[in-house]
């Protein structure tokens, strides 16, 4: 690169850095690709223009800051750190302490202690109501004296449009956790969790949430030698056998050798999978059903009595399971929900989407090229340039939630789905050898931000492997950073390709 070229470059990133991410140099290709992720490219057998990243310097820790980019303001799919988006957007508009609550109606009376009436529950799209949570509602609407129900259980999901219950998964494995639709009365994420635990070679199933009428069978026979792939020999299987009992069949071989197990399904629809679950929290708390309910669907009517307002979950604990763990349900709840509490109702997908922006707009964030489906980034046709996303990560740093949105992103090899990730090289990084002089934490950045590593949302489709966060190097500098691979061998070498990349950076961006 001559020296004409040099400072062109240079005087130009600094302009994109103080003119808050205007376009990127105009450099060629391989100039802007670090060695690493060019041969990360060429071993997956991806194109360079398969590649999109931004790479930014924050803090006061950079005395001359230069932005990367390659591909950086082209519209990519980043497949799940859309949720970045999603949830930091409702960190700004809801707050970090906003709760859903679920509401228990009757247009009964109780009367020594029996409720005779209809059970109410209307939903407001709680998106992790668990089995504890339903363990504290019986037991408070027994504390209100309620010991005996003599009627049946009323849903109420008017908040949500109905388009949103009718939306089909994206590639049509309804049964799998990922693809579960949205609820307002979500419970336990529709999802059945089983265990087959290995005890001293004698097979165990165990599962969660309790539900009445599901009925374990355990036909599994043990055998000797190498556990091998145990899905090819074990078969589980749902089976209805009427409204009120379900069979939950393990039939098949496991080794003796294998560890513990561990298998998830969505095989029971919502409303028989909320009121079986309602069964048997109720049963735990001792309140009784003079007959078993039937299931009817409608809303509160306006003569209808408040039995209970529940307080679930805080938004700001939803944050840290969304983005940790790349929940896709619970991040499109969210979005839905920023439609509902600006007044909404029933909300739709695009309503909240339409406020979302509108949030964007008024935070003089312009993402041009954004698409939207559903916010969770589970979609073939949501896009966000790099550049845009790292401006976000940016703006982030200076709102009340920079903390809590910063300790909701996984850290590559301890946690989340970055846990198995770079362990290799910030293991020596961390290491008590490594020398400490060369450390240098940025004070003016949060908490957060002040030891070395890569604070990563992860984003996989079939054809997408992204990652996008805050890398904090060796020297304690600190980057925002997004980069995505569009192409049909992502799966192969994506994941390779991002984190060449993220070692470049932890190394301080070195010219090759």
């Amino acid at each position: 690169m001559n020296l004409l070229r040099l400072t062109t470059t240079y005087t130009m990133s600094l302009v994109v850095l103080f003119c808050f991410f205007l376009s990127s140099p105009p450099l060629l290709a391989n100039e802007l690709l670090p060695v690493g992720v060019k041969k990360a490219l060429q071993s997956s057998k991806i194109p360079d223009s398969a590649l999109g990243f931004n790479v930014i310097p924050i803090g006061k820790l950079h005395s001359q800051p230069n932005q990367h980019s390659w591909n950086g303001q082209s519209p990519m799919n980043p497949a799940s750190t859309m949720k970045l988006l999603t949830t930091f957007a409702a960190l700004e508009i809801l707050g970090s302490q906003y709760r859903w609550k679920t509401n228990f109606y009757t247009t009964g009376f109780v009367d020594q202690g029996v409720l005779n009436g209809n059970l109410i529950v209307q939903g407001f799209g709680d998106p992790k109501l668990v089995p504890e949570h339903l363990s504290v509602i019986a037991q408070n609407l027994k504390q209100v004296g309620l010991q005996e129900i003599q009627g049946n259980l009323v849903f109420d999901r008017s908040v949500y449009a109905s388009s949103i219950r009718q939306s089909a998964p994206l590639d049509g494995e309804s049964s799998r956790t990922y693809n579960v639709v949205p609820d307002p009365l979500l419970y336990a994420f529709q999802t059945l969790s089983f265990k087959v635990i290995n005890n001293n070679g004698q097979f165990n199933v165990s599962y969660t949430p309790q539900l009445a009428g599901l009925r374990i069978v355990n036909q599994i026979k043990a055998t000797k030698g190498a556990c091998g792939d145990w899905t090819k020999n074990l078969k589980i299987e749902i089976r209805k056998i009427n409204d009120e009992q379900w069979n939950a069949i393990f039939i098949g071989k496991l080794s003796i050798n294998c560890p513990d197990v561990s298998w998830n399904s969505v095989s029971i629809d919502s409303n028989n999978f909320l009121k079986q679950g309602i069964l048997a929290a109720w049963e735990d708390a001792g309140i009784a059903w003079k007959v078993h309910p039937q299931i009817i669907e409608g809303e509160v009517p306006s003569n209808a009595k408040l039995l209970l307002s529940y307080s679930g979950t805080l938004l700001a604990d939803a944050v840290i399971d969304i983005n940790k763990y790349s929940n896709n349900v619970m991040a499109r709840q969210v979005l839905l929900t920023i439609g509902l509490e600006k007044g909404v109702r029933p909300t739709s997908t695009t309503d909240s989407i339409r406020i979302l922006k509108e949030w964007l707009k008024k935070s003089k964030l312009n993402f041009p090229e954004l698409v939207v489906e559903n916010g969770s980034g589970l979609s073939n046709i949501e896009r966000i340039s790099p550049q845009s996303l790292t401006s976000l990560l940016n703006y982030a740093l200076n709102t009340k939630n920079n903390e809590l949105f910063i300790n909701s992103l996984p850290i590559a090899g301890v946690d989340g789905t970055m846990k198995n990730r770079l362990i290799n090289r910030l293991r020596k990084l961390w290491s008590t050898n490594t020398p400490k002089t060369m450390f240098t934490p940025d004070l003016s950045l949060p908490s957060g931000l002040q030891k070395t590593g890569a604070y990563m949302k992860t984003g996989t489709l079939q054809t997408v492997r992204a990652v996008s966060g805050y890398v904090v190097s060796k020297t304690g500098k600190v980057y925002a950073v997004s980069s995505m691979v569009n192409h049909q061998n992502a799966s192969i070498g994506g994941t390779m390709v991002n984190d060449a990349l993220l070692h470049w950076i932890l190394d301080d961006c070195p010219l090759d």
